[in-house]
């Protein structure tokens, strides 16, 4: 897809044989970080090959133009930060009560630690995912896989759980989760949320 704000960008090839002399996995995080923060349209591309340290050319041979960017960002995410979330939610080591009261204190948790960036799902289903089949995609895919995470705790709490069941829970905390990282992000106190989740939880039990 090309970039509505690049709509010039040129379509650099590859040369033939010629081995990529950075880590692309290293310059992908350092756009996302830029996307994270500052969303689509906050981002130039000054500023990524700035934070990069990579010139034109070899920003657009490896990653494609700016929207391209965005979205290889946004799965890189979702490796990085969605995988390990999920991981942590099935992981049956732990209570599993553990597990969903650490998934939705994560928001509150992070601003606490001075870390306002919030989560880059949310961000970006705010920001482009109503403008952008391919961002909502992403988005969409981010969201599920977090709600099936959240069915591995719940099934733990409740063996006969039908799947249906299992999934509106899921869904429920998702959305509370959400719902945390937008709140938590306004500056609100995070101390006014937090009874919320023991009130999930207790529901819960």
């Amino acid at each position: 897809m090309r970039d509505r704000n690049s709509a010039n960008s040129p379509n650099v090839p590859n040369a033939p044989g010629r081995p990529r002399e950075f880590d692309e996995t290293a310059a992908l995080r350092k756009i996302m970080a830029l996307f994270w923060a500052n969303g689509f349209e906050g981002v130039s591309l000054s500023q990524i090959m700035t934070a990069t340290e990579l010139q034109k050319a070899s920003l657009y041979a490896a990653f494609g133009d700016k929207r391209s960017m965005y979205l290889k960002a946004l799965r890189q995410y979702h490796t990085d930060q969605v995988g390990a979330a999920a991981a942590a939610l099935k992981d049956d080591t732990r209570p599993p009560l553990d597990r969903i009261r650490a998934f939705l204190d994560a928001p509150l948790a992070a601003v606490e630690g001075g870390d306002p960036s919030g989560c880059f799902l949310c961000n970006a289903s705010a920001d482009q995912a109503a403008l952008d089949p391919g961002t909502q995609a992403q988005v969409k895919q981010g969201f599920e896989t977090l709600a099936a995470a959240l069915e591995s705790p719940l099934k733990a709490l409740n063996p006969a759980s039908d799947p249906a069941a299992l999934s509106h829970q899921a869904h429920l905390l998702l959305g509370l989760y959400s719902g945390f990282r937008v709140m938590a992000r306004s500056g609100l106190d995070v101390n006014r949320l937090r009874p919320g989740i023991e009130r999930a939880l207790a529901a819960l039990g």
